[in-house]
This record gives structure tokens, sequence and C-alpha cells, in this order.
């Protein structure tokens, strides 16, 4: 089963959003529906990011050089919190003020038959983009379940996607449901409640990629069971008698610095310890497809010298 690049889902993120803001800026200005002006920031929030996701993918995919020695895969880390500020303080912080603008001021809304129309239809294709960035996920961990590596995952374009598609499908189905209850009572407050609903599922979203990104340029170690998994293909290494210690980094999307210090038998030959640890980073990389480089230091156990203590 192929892989969803990571291209592709900003990329259809990227697509989707662009007729989002044309379309819905335009059915807003023959509304007036602050509903559908939110639509229009929302869908211009997805643009923005999904046009600075695409830069930090690309950009991230460089070459190592003798400046970055380990390639540029965390720069890709500092676009995405450039994508959750500008969601959170930007459009985010539109839509609720527009909505409250609606709310102590309401103004009527036309051509309410148009502004459905064009929710659904916008429903239905930021639907079509999570689910791209859904089953990416997915394929990238197929034996996790998806919530957990929208937790813990670090590849964090298409987490973004997934969370900008997700919250743009919601925005649709919430800016609908808005208008509905607004066609059946005639009161134009639920307009502008769509709106503030909007914004502030923007600036949460936000909040939480901002706060995953964070943990990232940090310099987070994998997960437990991904450092068990580590540890026990090196163990599975004849000659490694164990693990003295493990590090770990993430180096960008789903590029993950290992450094492993292992216990050897005694009385290897240099040319047999040279050939266990090609052995021991040829495993790990197999068995952790993530590895992107991995460093082996052979160290001997610390003896505690009791009659000294």
């Amino acid at each position: 089963m192929r892989v969803i690049s990571d291209l592709r889902v900003v990329a259809t993120s990227l697509v989707v959003s662009v007729s989002d803001v044309a379309l819905n800026l335009l059915v807003a200005i023959l509304t007036g529906s602050t509903v559908m002006l939110s639509q229009a920031l929302q869908g211009l929030s997805d643009l923005l990011t999904g046009a600075i996701l695409f830069m930090g993918v690309r950009r991230s995919k460089r070459q190592a050089d003798n400046r970055y020695q380990f390639g540029y895969g965390r720069e890709l880390f500092f676009w995405v919190l450039m994508a959750g500020i500008l969601m959170f303080l930007g459009t985010g912080g539109l839509s609720v003020y527009f909505g409250y603008q609606q709310v102590i001021d309401p103004q009527p809304v036309t051509s309410l038959w148009l502004a459905m129309a064009m929710l659904t239809f916008g429903f239905a294709t930021n639907a079509y983009a999570f689910s791209l960035s859904l089953r990416r996920l997915h394929r990238l961990h197929p034996n996790t379940s998806w919530f957990h590596e929208l937790i813990r995952s670090s590849v964090v374009e298409t987490k973004a996607t997934f969370l900008i598609d997700f919250l743009g499908t919601f925005a649709a189905l919430m800016g609908f449901i808005a208008l509905l209850v607004y066609a059946a009572t005639g009161n134009p407050v639920f307009d502008g409640l769509g709106s503030i609903a909007i914004g502030l599922g923007m600036m949460l979203v936000a909040a939480l990629l901002i706060k995953d990104v964070r943990a990232l340029i940090v310099g987070r170690a994998v997960d437990p069971d991904v450092s068990s998994r580590i540890i026990e293909a090196a163990q599975s290494v004849a000659g490694i008698s164990s693990v003295l210690d493990l590090r770990t980094m993430y180096l960008g999307s789903a590029k993950i610095l290992v450094i492993l210090e292992l216990h050897m038998h005694e009385k290897l030959t240099t040319q047999q310890i040279e050939k266990i640890v090609d052995t021991v980073k040829r495993i790990v990389q197999q068995n952790v497809p993530e590895v992107h480089h991995i460093q082996v230091e052979v160290e001997t156990p610390e003896v505690i010298d009791v009659k000294s203590m």
C-alpha cells in the first residue's frame, strides 16, 4: 500500500484553501453573513498556513552540509510554529471579533440558500483533504491509533494539515447549523454566534499545534515503545551484552537521531567490533525506519567498588 506523501497532503490542503477563500468571500459579500466571512477567513488561514507548510517541507528536505551537518529537517518545526501563531492571532481572533459585532449589532443575511450551498461544498472539499491527512497518519504507523499519532507523531506537517482540514470541515458544519437556526428563527444573532464558534475553534487548534511543535523544537525524545524497539533491535545482534544508554531526539518530520552506548562481549578484535557496530546500525534502522542517524559508542559498565563505600 503506497504511503501518501507529505507534499501531496500539504498541496491538497492548499488547493482546497484557495477555493475556500475565493468562493466564501464572494458569498460573504453577496449575503452579508459573518459566518461566511469567518469561512473566508478560515480559508485564508488555511491558505497561508498551507503555503508556509509547503515551503517548510521543501526547505526541510535540503541535503546536509558543513554548516547543518544533520540536515535541515528541524526547520520544518519553525515554520509550523509560525503557522500556528498566524492562525491563533490572525484569523481566529478576527472571526471572533466579526462574530461579536454581529451579536451586538445584528444585520440581516440575504440569500441564505446560497450561503448554505457554499457551506455544503466547503464541507465536502475539506472532508476530502482531511481524509488524506488521516490516511497518511495511519499508514505511517499502521499499528497505532490515529489519535495516538496525532498526539505523539513527529510528522508535524501532516498533523498541521490534519488539524486545519478538520477545522475546515468543523467550521463548515458549524456555519451550516448556525444559518439553519437563523433560517428557522429569523434571529441574525445566530449568524454571529456561528462566527464566534468558528473563531474559537481556530484558536483552540492553533494552541494545540503550538504546544506540540514547541516540544519538538526543544528536543523531545521518542516514545517509550519506540525506545524499546531500538533497544531490542540492538540487543538482538550477536556480540552485544547490553545497552547501557539510549538518547534520542527528532531531527525533523519522522527523522530520529539515536545515540547508543553498548557493552560488548570481551576479547573482541577491532575488526569484530566494527562489524558489530555496522550490524547494529543496520538492524536498528530496519526495525525503526524513522531512524535517520545513529551513533554507536562502545562502553564498559561502571563497576562500583563496594570497599570504598
